[in-house]
């Protein structure tokens, strides 16, 4: 179905009937491709029968591409603008697979939310069109919060989704990877231009999806969570320097030289190699060693 929203004139249209401006504060810009819709609910896998999470939905270009898929399924839509969620009220009146919400997704308790709107206990899917400025905090509160997805796909800035998607020996590679990927795998599923935004960002946007590990490869492997991304915050803190100095003169924890140097000789590691060179494997099991010789 032609998505009656999601061109230039459409939306400015909404918004001028709804006497709205955007707000830079809230890093608002709307997209105007149904091309790029298509994309994500594509790549979303929509069955019909989900409990469907959206963050940001703005006007609803999204929403309804969402909303057309789903058959049984239930869709929350998550605004932290109370103006952007009257115009959703008034686009989306007859829909009753909606439910809007006009929350700030930096503050919401997931598995509260997860429990009270999906009781049917449908398999949790989530995507989004994230504000540049918030992309980070959203994504890491809605996977630490352990909420069991299905799948997420979100449209963020270039750079980011690059980071997210890094792998070892690379110059983005670094601990929102290696956060990330601790939790779900991260693909590139497509690059979008700055085009087809109003207004225009100064920067182009990927579309990423993020899947669940068939088997928890690396949550089960680390003896200590807190301890391990402590680590790892210090390794990509002062990623030129080498590891054996990263971690031996961290702000993050406090750690002795020599214990280091132990753990390193341990682990077969040369005490000038950089941590931006080492595999999420290896930062679990250098870890798990100097947490075990802390104790």
């Amino acid at each position: 179905m032609e998505n009656k929203i999601a061109t230039p004139s459409a939306t400015k249209k909404i918004l001028r009937e709804h006497n709205l401006s955007l707000k830079k504060s809230l890093g608002q810009n709307f997209l105007v491709d149904s091309n790029i819709i298509d994309i994500i609910t594509s790549a979303s896998a929509i069955d019909g029968d989900e409990f469907i999470i959206e963050i940001g939905p703005g006007i609803g270009s999204l929403t309804q591409a969402v909303l057309e898929k789903l058959t049984s399924g239930k869709l929350l839509a998550v605004e932290k603008d109370a103006a952007m969620v009257e115009v959703l009220k008034d686009i989306f009146a007859e829909e009753k697979k909606l439910t809007l919400l006009n929350q700030d997704a930096l503050k919401i308790n997931w598995k509260e939310i997860a429990a009270e709107y999906n009781s049917e206990n449908r398999k949790i899917k989530l995507i989004a069109n994230l504000p540049y400025y918030v992309t980070t905090p959203i994504i890491m509160g809605v996977l630490e919060s352990e909420i069991e997805l299905e799948q997420l796909v979100f449209m963020v800035q270039k750079e980011v989704g690059e980071r997210i998607c890094a792998g070892p020996e690379t110059k983005k590679f670094g601990s929102l990877s290696v956060a990330v990927q601790y939790h779900m795998q991260p693909e590139i599923v497509h690059q979008v231009p700055s085009s087809v935004f109003i207004p225009q960002p100064d920067v182009d946007s990927v579309i990423v999806s993020l899947s669940p590990y068939a088997e928890n490869i690396y949550q089960e492997e680390i003896v200590n969570k807190e301890f391990f991304f402590q680590i790892v915050k210090s390794i990509f803190q002062q990623r030129r320097k080498t590891l054996r100095n990263s971690l031996s003169k961290s702000a993050v924890i406090n750690l002795d030289r020599d214990l280091v140097t132990k753990a390193l000789e341990d682990e077969g590691i040369g005490l000038k190699k950089r941590g931006e060179k080492l595999s999420i494997f290896e930062m679990i099991s250098i870890s798990n060693r100097i947490y075990k010789m802390t104790k």
